[in-house]
């Protein structure tokens, strides 16, 4: 659902070829999602046959044919009923690294000591990348604050356990 949503929110600034819509969520989007090329093909795939979005092949001087994919009246309402779910509604985020945390007894503290602080400074070159994002304007700058609001908690969460490991001897 979020993939459609993202593909049909695009779209409905125009209609957009393939590869340029794949570049859009890439370069654009790229710090908002892991939404790959294969994957872009097959949401759209998907979407065209629900009757969300026409594909037509169209060519540009003398350069190859390609696909063009445009959202429908269709597709439009659709998008505004997800639209209206996601924004009303709250998914749990599920942090695959809590699993490793459950089982870090297994290693000395110094080795969890040691890979905790790369998980920070992982974890800190991230925020900073969202700081730099420069302005898309409108309400990309919220997408941002979210992300940098979870980032900082993660950063303070991994403050603390450091802090309580470099209290406890090995």
């Amino acid at each position: 659902m979020n993939r459609q949503l993202l593909l049909l929110g695009v779209l409905l600034d125009g209609k957009m070829h393939g590869y340029k819509l794949n570049e859009y969520v890439e370069h654009t989007m790229g710090l908002y999602t892991d939404l790959k090329k294969p994957t872009v093909y097959y949401v759209l795939e998907k979407l065209e046959k629900d009757g969300y979005v026409q594909q037509k092949t169209e060519r540009e001087g003398k350069r190859p044919e390609r696909r063009v994919y445009q959202i429908t009246d269709e597709g439009r309402t659709y998008f505004l009923g997800l639209l209206r779910q996601h924004l009303s509604g709250y998914e749990r985020t599920y942090y695959g690294d809590d699993i490793g945390i459950a089982f870090m007894d297994q290693l000395s503290k110094g080795e969890v000591r040691q890979l905790l602080t790369q998980k920070q400074e992982k974890t800190l070159a991230l925020l900073q990348q969202f700081r730099e994002v420069p302005d898309h304007g409108g309400n990309w700058r919220y997408l941002i604050e979210h992300n940098i609001a979870h980032l900082d908690a993660d950063i303070t969460w991994l403050n603390s356990i450091l802090d309580e490991l470099n209290n406890v001897e090995d």
